[in-house]
């Protein structure tokens, strides 16, 4: 591959050739960002004599660090090492590995993922004197992680006094991070709250490791949180060369954290920085630009732009009703097929996207009926199953002795004769005496209350632990692997706790399935052991991978969240009823922008044709409930639908629209004042 600046168009030159100082680069959908930030690698590298490894490229999966990367490596081959792309959290998980003794850690530490997390949550809330009533497990596990995204500390949780929720938060926050300090484990959140504590607070000793990034820059910047913001800030201090791309637009992801304020304030924050606007969209149609542009207009708080194509007019926008949401369904289906013998397209260039999870069921059942073969983003993932993470939590606990979330996972599966009450016993054991349970259980025969028979389970556990540490620091990962698992019998226990052969062989296939993976992953890192292996589950396993079988020919049905990212040259978005679309719960919490600009993500996706549909009337709480169209289709003008529009499903009195927009102007010029005020603290 070669770099050719003649081949970019005029925004996205001066994207490329702005390389000094901060600067925003404003990327609408289908403009090209990810070709721009290539670019622009080549260019530091090519035209300005940057090294290489002076580079940083961050983004959020790693699937696209991946992509990223294999653009990158046929730009730059030959130039030596080359730049750093990574996830943010690989790179938090880089600065950990070098740095983190400075917290008090040591450097083996474990990685816990949602579900150990949730389980250290709520063993403290059980064994502490918390109000339950104050502080539910699920939604205290939720409000530590929004805590630690928008990176609050106890201390500053607990100046709201007046608020004992507050004050109850602040309290937990604080025990669960000395929990897991205690078990040399951190958390997803940790990861880059730790990183930015480094920076802060160890300056001089990380300097060495940040001063080798003379050049950053960050993908799909809409979505980072506030200690993502100051991470950056921090490692860029010295020399301002921070290149962020990302649109407003599509800022999607608030309630896992994302901060638009950060997009929104990029100028203030980064005095001086430049910004270009890539306007240009090479994926959709005109007709399909013109309705996304009609409705993100109606956002007060956003950077002005404009999508334009290149592909010409394309065709209309087709609107569905359904007498109820079963007819909806079939009528879906039925012109999916006509539009595919009718245009020759595969079932892989249909998708089929919905605001909620639970909207799937129907149109599963009305592909299925068609006997038309589908894929679910966003399905569980391999890694999730419980089968698998039971299989890991041996390989964790092997490297981590101190991690105890996985020891409890494991200490009786399969089984060993190891049940709740001693569980218990040990449990209160390791609070009284403070010490590490694997130490309780290497002297199990010494603790009153431990029957002779579980004690000796107990040591023979430990010594299969420390004999098989020793194993994966010696011998290579994948044979150990198999024969840990072997030795444990792990195929034998699954099939075991299934009554139906077909989900015994599933099970225990789950386990041959890991067993290939640690081969993969081995034959393709020369030297890896044990600690890389369970990062890159741990990193691949983060709250924004998702899976999806893209190999066969097949539709795509997906939420639109899931959806980001990916494109279509035929797109259905169903359901496009009010209430639904915006959804109910998001309107009454204030966040019809939000609902807007996951609507503009939806209809950005498709590239040929766009087809909306609805239901009249569908069953809630054994009620029928009457539905009007989406307020954001009645946004769209009926010249670019063919035949039947949304407006003619309207019984809407005259002035309603407009009170509504007036009312969503308020509320987003009331989310604007909170934001500065946030800014400003």
């Amino acid at each position: 591959m070669s770099l050719r600046l003649a081949d970019l168009n005029p925004e996205q030159r001066t994207a490329v050739t702005t390389t000094e100082g901060p600067l925003l680069v404003l990327a609408g959908a289908g403009s090209g960002k990810t070709r721009v930030i290539t670019a622009r690698i080549a260019h530091l590298v090519r035209a300005c004599r940057v090294p290489p490894a002076a580079i940083l490229a961050v983004t959020f999966t790693n699937k696209a660090a991946r992509e990223m990367a294999g653009r990158v490596a046929g730009l730059v081959k030959g130039k030596g090492e080359g730049p750093t792309i990574c996830t943010f959290h690989s790179f938090g998980v880089r600065l950990l590995r070098e740095h983190i003794g400075l917290l008090g850690f040591r450097r083996n530490f474990a990685i816990f993922d949602d579900h150990d997390t949730a389980t250290v949550v709520r063993n403290i809330l059980e064994e502490g004197d918390y109000d339950v009533d104050l502080l539910p497990p699920k939604q205290a596990h939720w409000a530590l992680r929004d805590a630690k995204s928008r990176g609050l500390t106890p201390e500053e949780l607990a100046t709201h006094r007046a608020d004992p929720a507050h004050l109850a938060l602040g309290r937990l926050l604080a025990e669960y991070q000395e929990t897991l300090k205690r078990m040399n484990a951190v958390d997803f959140d940790d990861i880059l709250g730790h990183a930015l504590t480094l920076c802060r607070h160890h300056r001089g000793e990380v300097d060495l490791f940040l001063g080798r990034y003379r050049y950053v820059m960050v993908d799909e910047y809409q979505d980072t949180n506030r200690v993502q913001f100051e991470l950056l800030r921090a490692l860029t201090r010295g020399h301002r060369n921070l290149c962020v791309v990302g649109d407003d637009d599509q800022s999607i992801y608030r309630w896992r954290g994302a901060d638009p304020a950060n997009i929104l304030q990029f100028a203030q924050a980064f005095p001086g920085a430049a910004t270009v606007r890539l306007e240009c969209n090479y994926r959709s149609t005109d007709v399909i630009l013109q309705a996304a542009n009609q409705v993100i207009s109606n956002n007060a708080e956003r950077h002005p732009k404009r999508l334009r194509g290149v592909l010409g007019p394309g065709a209309p926008l087709e609107w569905i009703v359904g007498a109820d949401e079963r007819d909806e369904m079939e009528q879906v289906v039925a012109h999916l097929k006509r539009t595919r013998y009718r245009t020759g397209a595969a079932l892989s260039d249909f998708a089929i996207l919905y605001r909620s999870n639970h909207q799937s069921r129907a149109i599963e059942e009305a592909l299925r009926e068609e006997a038309l073969p589908y894929t679910l983003v966003g399905a569980t993932r391999f890694y999730d199953r419980r089968e698998v993470k039971d299989a890991l939590a041996y390989l964790r606990l092997i490297h981590n002795p101190g991690d105890e979330v996985s020891l409890y996972r494991v200490l009786n599966f399969p089984r060993r004769g190891i049940g709740r009450t001693s569980q218990v016993k040990l449990a209160d054991y390791a609070a009284h005496r403070r010490r590490p349970l694997i130490e309780l259980l290497r002297h199990a025969d010494e603790l009153a209350g431990i029957a002779p028979a579980v004690a000796r389970s107990m040591t023979h556990f430990v010594a299969l632990v420390d004999r098989y540490r020793a194993r994966f620091a010696a011998e290579p990962l994948p044979a150990v692997v198999r024969e840990l698992f072997a030795e444990l019998g792990l195929q034998r226990a699954l099939e075991a706790e299934k009554s139906d052969p077909q989900a015994a062989a599933r099970a225990a296939g789950l386990v041959v399935e890991l067993e290939r993976g640690v081969e993969h992953f081995a034959r393709n890192r020369e030297g890896a052991g044990l600690k890389d292996f369970l990062e890159h589950v741990a990193l691949v396993t983060g709250p924004l991978e998702s899976d999806g079988d893209t190999g066969r020919d097949q539709v795509t049905l997906t939420t639109v969240h899931a959806a980001k990212g990916l494109e279509f040259p035929h797109v259905y978005l169903i359901g496009m009823a009010d209430e639904v679309f915006p959804n109910k719960r998001a309107l009454a919490e204030g966040a019809e922008d939000e609902e807007r600009r996951l609507f503009y993500v939806a209809v950005t996706r498709a590239r040929r044709r766009l087809t909306f549909s609805m239901a009249r009337q569908r069953r809630l709480y054994g009620d029928t409930v009457r539905q009007r169209p989406s307020r954001f289709l009645l946004e769209i003008s009926a010249a670019l639908f063919e035949g039947e529009t949304p407006h003619g499903d309207t019984n809407e009195r005259p002035g309603a629209r407009a009170e509504r927009t007036a009312e969503a102007r308020s509320r987003a010029f009331d989310h604007i004042r909170k934001l500065k005020e946030g800014a400003g603290g």
